[in-house]
């Protein structure tokens, strides 16, 4: 099965090509540049940019996938390997509203005008079944037993879910506020670096003192399986909020490990209790924040542990947004028939649950 997959949930614009699970291209948009000097996504830039990429990056999406022979125009390109699509799939929410009616609108107009199936797809679940993409030969070829335990971490959400099989979830904890990619934005912002911030304090956070600081690990005592940043994000503000920049430049490298080591100690503490909990069979980490090697590396220190195998995406594009872990997640639903029925009535769902 050929399928298109469209991502528009934030401030990427992502179109990719599957055969199944394997894929055949993944196009990536990012808009990060756009948003920087605003330290954080405004929605109305978000929306101009997905309206002026998503053509040519479906068109560069299937232009690769197929190796298209040189066209005048966009429009042809897409002509031409829609011709080889059975199916088209799409993020439906959760995420930005304006962002993913980019998405949405343009998969409903493709899958009229070329006849094609439509397939609605939750990000989350794109996020937990990347690691079930393959390359176009392929690989990894992962035998993934259930019962499983997935977690998802990225600057939209951080939740746990234990996994019956694929398409079958029970979400049993998830942040009370703040996601643990916003956190670390957000503290970056604080010591006055740029966006987004993830990035740069693992950086910085190499060469530094991770116990230099003292920070608190909220609800690391309770016996749920919840997050909460927002107590850790004021016990940092307030602790650095009087610093002259002088001193926050000077412990900048023993600030971003400290802080960024509490933030992992909350996400290791509930997923190990998880795990102590509901005995599963395998463990998954997927999300934006899995491209930090640091958390990879916690991760795998707790599957040895509990010697219980654990699976992250392994390549870096998928872990952040992107399009074919939508793909991934469309090939699975379209196996159990899920297609949308009325392709006119359906519509974003920002709040939408897994």
């Amino acid at each position: 099965m050929k399928i298109l997959a469209i991502e528009t949930s934030c401030d990427d614009t992502c179109a990719a090509v599957l055969n199944n699970t394997s894929v055949l291209s993944n196009v990536i948009s990012s808009q990060t540049d756009l948003h920087a000097k605003w330290g954080g996504v405004v929605p109305d830039i978000a929306k101009r940019a997905h309206s002026e990429n998503i053509e040519p990056v479906i068109s560069e999406a299937l232009k690769k996938a197929f190796n298209i022979s040189k066209k005048e125009n966009v429009t042809d390109y897409i002509d031409e390997g829609m011709k080889s699509i059975d199916a088209i799939a799409v993020t439906l929410g959760p995420g930005l509203a304006i962002a993913l009616g980019i998405g949405v609108n343009k998969a409903k107009e493709l899958a009229k005008k070329y006849n094609k199936k439509l397939i609605a797809v939750n990000h989350v679940e794109g996020h937990i079944l990347a690691n079930f993409t393959k390359n176009k030969f392929g690989k990894p070829h992962r035998e993934i037993k259930f019962p499983a335990l997935a977690m998802t971490v990225s600057g939209g959400h951080t939740k746990l879910f234990m996994m019956e099989e694929i398409g079958k979830y029970t979400l049993i904890g998830e942040t009370l506020d703040d996601a643990a990619g916003e956190a670390l934005d957000k503290a970056a912002k604080m010591m006055g670096l740029g966006y987004p911030g993830g990035p740069i304090i693992e950086r910085l956070a190499l060469n530094g003192n991770s116990d230099w600081l003292k920070l608190p690990r909220p609800l690391a005592n309770q016996k749920n399986f919840d997050y909460s940043f927002s107590g850790l994000k004021t016990s940092f503000y307030y602790q650095i909020k009087d610093w002259p920049k002088e001193k926050i430049a000077e412990k900048m490298s023993d600030l971003a490990a400290s802080y960024q080591k509490a933030v992992f100690d909350s996400l290791i503490v509930k997923f190990k209790r998880a795990i102590n909990f509901y005995m599963p069979t395998s463990l998954l980490a997927s999300g934006g924040v899995l491209a930090n090697q640091e958390l990879r590396k916690e991760l795998r220190k707790v599957s040895k542990e509990m010697n219980i195998p654990i699976f992250m995406p392994v390549k870096k594009e998928l872990n952040t947004d992107n399009a074919a872990m939508i793909g991934t997640a469309g090939y699975y639903k379209a196996l159990r028939n899920e297609f949308v029925e009325d392709i006119d009535s359906l519509d974003r769902d920002p709040r939408a649950q897994l």
